[in-house]
């Protein structure tokens, strides 16, 4: 990220791997299937067809794509809080930028699910005075210690009153 004249980072982060917990939770075990058919198959004197190593290679291939898009999932979303402006990047290939000068925060707001609480992730909404809907609100979601951003960006708008308005 490149900083303008007299800015620095407050804060900045990538979605946690725990707040794709459910994610994990669905698609790991599918990714076990093969193994576990084929695994209940052989118990049973039955013909597979393959060979139980080629079962268990064909999952363990499965759980390194799931690992793997997870990661890049995570990898292609940034998000930065500046002296100067908010950011949210997403994308490797083509990417979409999404910026607000920080003086435009109106309010911030965490959301937590039970499970996000358990698991200490959550996102905090940024709502910034603008006329287009899809502009004015920005979305950390899925960041550890969310508590933390909104402590970081409270204390700092506090000590420079003219940075921030209603927080």
């Amino acid at each position: 990220m490149e900083l303008l004249d007299g800015e620095r980072v407050l804060w900045q982060g990538r979605p946690s791997w725990r707040a794709h917990l459910s994610f994990f939770v669905i698609w790991i075990p599918l990714a076990l299937l093969p193994v576990i058919i084929a695994g209940l198959l052989t118990a049973d004197d039955q013909e597979t067809g393959l060979p139980y190593w080629q079962w268990l290679l064909i999952s363990l291939v499965l759980v390194a794509l799931v690992l793997g898009w997870d990661w890049l999932q995570r990898y292609a979303t940034h998000y930065a809080v500046t002296t100067q402006r908010l950011r949210v990047r997403r994308g490797i290939l083509s990417r979409k930028e999404q910026t607000a000068r920080f003086e435009r925060v109106q309010n911030v707001n965490i959301s937590q699910s039970a499970i996000d609480r358990l698991m200490r992730v959550g996102s905090v909404e940024f709502d910034t005075a603008g006329s287009d809907v899809d502009d004015s609100d920005f979305r950390y979601a899925g960041i550890a210690d969310p508590q933390l951003l909104v402590r970081i960006v409270a204390e700092y708008s506090h000590n420079h009153p003219g940075g921030t308005t209603g927080l």
